[in-house]
């Protein structure tokens, strides 16, 4: 806090000299109205008014001169007394009584006639709603919001003052503009737009005109900010250097070099914005302009995928609950029959009624004797053993358990389809989740290179409005028909430095443009092929080779256990329903297990063998999933390995646990998959993976085609199941950009 204000105080006073030394045509109408507004916005009087009464009477020692700062001085410190009682009227009154206070000027000097001391104090009140507006976003709103355009052209004219004000404070040939022009033209370069670059050049060119009386500096400084704007973006210092050099090459062309002072106030300003910390830099850049694409945009995008986030993990708790709720229900237990047709009716009744346990032994009894159907000896519980009334309870269990057992199994079936309710539920809670934690993740936006990515495609033809970039995707709404999506796409990656691809596009956005998205090409492909044999007429071996959302790609081998159309059926049944939970964003266990429990409800038992092999195409990471399949083998550059797995086949059981593995593959690897009717052919795994081994082509189709024969030729000419063999060969994308 202590450096902030020492620097702001150093601010005031150096401003407050420039703008008294700025003079024109024998006015010096700058520092009234600078410091006016300074104790507008709250400035201590305790500073403003000594520092504006010593450079005025230093920049022009006279009488006049004292006076009329001395009363310039009392009318703004009463302006602030009275002000402060009167805020509506705050801004009026201080120009009024500014204005007035040039009357001194008349009192002390016969030589300034009325009009130039009129002209005097509209120039000065000029300055000072200048000095307002510009000040007030800095020292009153402390710049919480971006400068607006008024402000911004106030800004302008109060920098052509100050910038006439330095060149008259002058010490020994060296001039404080030139200084300045050097670092302010690359600093403005930094932190703002090219274009502002070239104002702030103009304006102290403006300044130095004024004060030289030679247009010369205006083009001068121009052109130094130009040249400046196109280094803007390369290494310092060379941006500063730039403007430098360029002021002074341009000065000599026109046979108008600077002094040796000015150079070096040249070179020292480019060396000041040389020295700069980068973080500094952008600390001002964030707090003075805002970004270049809509802020509006991003917060809408966030609070949307906020708000549908949370929506979907609302849903998903629901469905929690409700699961929890179905596997809550009690069942339903009615009355014993046995105690009310048996026991009631005998004379013990009240006796044995009284004995702990007697009611649970009788519903014991009744539960025993309809799971069979009929009751028996051996379901009497030892409770009820000494009955003298057993013969009637075996009796009455016996009539009332056709009734129980039909009442048994219909809770049973309910229980059961409650169960398999409330699996679904967890299932669906389980996606809702995934999804849900998935789409609130706040999206990250890289504003500089949405500048970068529009001005290439600006270079290449297009006219681009907006320019969106997140993690995952760069969205452009461009004019439609300026270039192709492959042309766009190659620009996108030239800026980001990575390959991407066009994904999607929108028509009609705006009135003759069109939104494209693009996404990072992922580093690797996969090439592949399959070769398969039937033993009959239709095979009961099924594949897939498909590429899932996220950059993912599988291959899925799946075995019907038999041969001919049943056997085909429940492939093809596994493979489809493997392909729609993989592709609906499930992980592979519930995947998995959602397809094994659609199949072991299946009435007709027809099981399956499941391969499965999952890769990242950014990473090389696969996760190889296995249900009582053969061995997939692995071929890389540090040899061949055999990865296997044990479970049950598919449908067998309700809950079944698949084998995973997970391995990191590379440029050049394979992935070979085959069904039992391949590896039993060959005679074993360790065979299998011989004859995998063995294969030296590069080309999947050849490579499959090949085991697959050498497996025929094992069991001479014929297998004696279906047999398939799939196999996948990695490779790197070319990734330059």
């Amino acid at each position: 806090m202590i450096k902030r204000a020492v620097l702001k105080y150093i601010f005031v006073v150096v401003s407050v000299a420039s703008m008294c030394a700025a003079e024109f045509s024998g006015l010096r109408p700058c520092g009234a109205g600078y410091s006016a507004a300074l104790l507008y916005c709250g400035m201590p009087a305790v500073v403003v008014i000594p520092t504006f009464i010593a450079f005025s009477v230093a920049f022009d020692f006279s009488l006049s001169s004292l006076a009329f700062s001395v009363s310039v001085s009392v009318a703004t410190f009463a302006a602030a007394l009275i002000s402060s009682r009167f805020k509506r009227a705050k801004k009026p009154l201080f120009a009024v009584l500014l204005a007035v206070a040039h009357s001194a000027l008349l009192l002390t000097s016969g030589k300034r006639g009325l009009l130039p001391v009129t002209i005097w104090a509209m120039l000065g009140t000029g300055i000072f709603v200048a000095s307002v507006c510009f000040l007030t976003p800095v020292f009153i709103k402390k710049l919480k919001y971006n400068f607006l355009e008024t402000e911004l052209v106030s800004g302008a004219v109060l920098l052509i003052c100050a910038s006439t004000g330095l060149c008259g404070m002058r010490i020994g040939g060296f001039d404080a503009a030139y200084l300045l022009t050097a670092f302010f033209i690359p600093f403005a370069a930094a932190i703002g737009s090219l274009s502002g670059a070239v104002a702030v050049g103009m304006c102290f060119g403006c300044g130095i005109a004024v004060f030289t009386l030679s247009p010369l500096p205006i083009a001068f400084t121009a052109f130094s900010a130009l040249v400046t704007s196109v280094f803007a973006r390369a290494p310092r210092p060379l941006p500063s250097l730039s403007a430098a050099a360029a002021y002074i090459l341009v000065s000599y062309l026109f046979a108008a070099p600077p002094s040796w002072q000015q150079t070096v106030c040249f070179a020292a300003g480019s060396l000041i914005f040389a020295l700069l910390p980068p973080r500094l830099l952008d600390r001002v850049r964030d707090t003075l302009f805002a970004p270049v694409t809509a802020a509006a945009a991003r917060g809408v995008i966030g609070r949307v995928a906020s708000e549908t986030g949370n929506s979907l993990l609302g849903a998903s708790r629901i469905f929690d609950d409700m699961k929890t709720a179905m596997e809550q229900v009690p069942d339903y237990e009615g009355e014993s029959v046995l105690e009310r047709k048996v026991c009631s009716r005998c004379g013990r009744y009240q006796v044995c009624s009284a004995v702990e346990g007697f009611g649970e032994a009788l519903c014991k009894m009744e539960h025993a004797s309809a799971v069979k159907g009929r009751a028996s000896v051996s379901e009497i519980p030892a409770i009820l053993s000494m009955c003298d009334n057993l013969s009637a309870l075996v009796a009455g269990a016996t009539d009332a358990a056709q009734t129980r057992h039909a009442q048994h199994i219909a809770a049973e079936a309910k229980r059961e389809g409650r169960k398999i309710v409330a699996q679904q539920l967890g299932l669906m809670s389980g996606v809702l989740r995934q999804l849900g934690e998935r789409v609130k993740t706040p999206a990250r936006f890289d504003v500089e290179s949405e500048r970068r990515i529009a001005a290439e495609l600006a270079y290449r033809g297009a006219a681009v409005p907006e320019v969106i970039v997140t993690a995952d995707t760069v969205s452009v709404v461009m004019r439609s028909d300026d270039i192709g999506s492959d042309a766009a796409a190659e620009a996108v990656g030239r800026v980001m430095r990575a390959p991407y691809r066009f994904i999607r596009g929108s028509a009609d956005v705006l009135p003759g443009y069109t939104m494209m998205v693009f996404g990072r090409a992922p580093r690797y492909d996969v090439a592949f092929s399959v070769a398969s044999v039937a033993k009959e007429g239709r095979s009961g071996d099924n594949h897939s080779f498909i590429h899932l959302g996220g950059d993912r790609f599988m291959m899925a081998l799946c075995d019907g256990m038999g041969s001919g159309e049943e056997a085909e059926k429940a492939s093809e049944t596994a493979i489809e329903l493997v392909e729609s939970f993989f592709k609906a964003g499930l992980g592979s266990v519930s995947a998995v297990e959602c397809v094994n429990r659609f199949l072991a409800l299946n009435e007709c038992e027809r099981f399956s063998t499941l391969d499965i092999t999952v890769i990242d195409l950014n990473s090389g990471d696969a996760e190889i999933i296995k249900l009582s399949s053969p061995a997939t083998v692995i071929k890389s550059s540090d040899g061949v390995c055999a990865v296997s797995g044990s479970a049950l086949p598919m449908g067998v059981l309700e809950n079944v646990k698949c084998g995973r593995v997970a391995k990191v593959l590379k440029a050049g690897d394979e992935i070979i998959m085959a069904t039992d009717g391949v590896t039993e052919a060959l005679g074993s795994t360790e065979k299998f993976v011989t004859a995998a081994a063995m294969q030296n082509t590069a080309d999947p189709q050849i490579e499959a085609k090949n085991i697959l024969e050498c497996a025929v030729a094992m069991q001479n000419g014929k297998l004696r199941d279906d047999g398939t063999v799939l196999c996948a060969r990695i490779f790197e994308k070319n990734c330059g950009a």
